[in-house]
């Protein structure tokens, strides 16, 4: 059905299907009235006791399932539930028993939302760990209040101060991209050193979070973990040596390049080998973060772990069989790709679209003159 604005009318505005999170979107004169009736909150105060942009936890009554619901403005509010489709309808059919009309998310959107909720609420739908989830929630809102006192700085003609504004939210450009992408961290290193059983170690530790990419020896194989809670692919590469064998070049000549593009690369050598000026070399090759000595098990007592030169990084000494070393190794993984987080109020992209728009805002307002103005506030729309 075509509805006007001013009709009472509900959407599922993020994909439907099994998801971490569904987000219903709630629009009309009966809105507050509606979900004031049907949300149990803890401390019985209704949602029209709250200030615009502000979130509200409770009980939906009808499905007694525990849910968020932010006001975006009077006659608007978002409901965010359960993913799957099951407890979406639920609450869709509680909101037409009050009178609202389901239409279609581009429906929805093209009435009542812009760019920046739109695209933000989308990426929610790519979460993939419970603190993703709870970062992009919290942006649903934040990000579009962030773009509108930008707006309103530079029709005030504070450009200066927008632009810092903007140059504060690309900072976080790549923290915000990697909140639905995974951070991919490399294991590299001579062979049979135990770098797929570390992996193995890794994933009894860290429940994967979607399954396996299979793979064959020459191959990288690709392991998704849930690593401090942030979504990482962890690959296992092909040993590293010189070779005469075509199929073991091509699987060396996919370690490097995957060692290339890696946000972490992790050397792992085996504890007891002496091939003291190899494993120097592979170092010096692979340049990686984190250094790790692997079955130290096998060390006899009073044995030490060969020595390598690897100046300042990390390093590491791990057992998978006895486990020794396998949680220090995650929680130098977590704290290396994180080291920094954003402050609460901080907004900032999430997505390719919404960091190119910023860039091209601050490049207009370099320009500092009436037509970029309007061409920066056109970016921000």
């Amino acid at each position: 059905m075509n509805a006007s604005p001013s009709s009472n009318v509900c959407s599922q505005i993020t994909p439907i299907g099994r998801g971490a999170v569904a987000v219903i979107a709630v629009h009309g004169e009966l809105a507050q009235t509606a979900i004031d009736e049907c949300l149990q909150t803890p401390n019985g105060n209704p949602l029209s006791s709250r200030k615009y942009q502000d979130v509200a936890y409770g009980i939906w009554k009808s499905t007694g399932e525990d849910l968020v619901v932010s006001k975006r403005g009077e006659k608007y509010f978002e409901i965010h539930c359960h993913g799957g489709t099951t407890a979406s309808q639920a609450v869709i059919g509680s909101l037409n028993a009050k009178g609202f009309a389901e239409i279609s998310a581009a429906e929805f959107s093209a009435q009542f939302q812009d760019f920046w909720s739109v695209s933000t609420q989308l990426a929610l739908t790519q979460a993939t760990t419970p603190k993703t989830a709870s970062l992009l929630l919290r942006l649903v809102t934040q990000l579009p209040n962030q773009i509108q006192q930008i707006r309103n700085l530079l029709t005030s003609n504070e450009w200066n101060v927008a632009a810092t504004h903007i140059q504060s939210m690309l900072k976080w450009s790549k923290f915000g991209r990697h909140l639905t992408t995974p951070r991919t961290v490399v294991l590299c290193g001579q062979p049979n050193v135990g770098k797929s059983s570390l992996v193995n170690a890794m994933s009894g530790f860290q429940r994967a979070i979607v399954h396996d990419i299979a793979g064959t020896t020459r191959d990288v194989v690709s392991q998704a973990l849930a690593i401090n809670g942030w979504p990482v692919t962890v690959k296992d590469t092909a040993g590293l040596r010189n070779s005469d064998n075509p199929i073991e070049i091509q699987g060396i000549a996919q370690a490097k390049a995957q060692i290339l593009n890696s946000d972490l690369t992790i050397c792992v050598f085996d504890a007891n080998e002496p091939r003291q000026s190899e494993s120097a070399e592979i170092v010096t090759q692979t340049k990686p973060d984190l250094v790790v000595f692997n079955k130290i098990d096998l060390l006899s007592p009073n044995r030490p772990v060969h020595p390598i030169s690897t100046g300042h990084l990390p390093t590491v000494q791990t057992s998978v069989k006895t486990k020794k070393g396998i949680r220090e190794l995650i929680g130098i993984i977590g704290t290396q790709l994180v080291p920094e987080l954003p402050g609460e109020t901080q907004a900032y992209p999430v997505t390719a679209e919404q960091h190119q728009r910023l860039e091209e805002t601050l490049d207009c307002l370099n320009q500092k003159s009436p037509r970029p103005l309007n061409q920066a506030l056109e970016r921000l729309s």
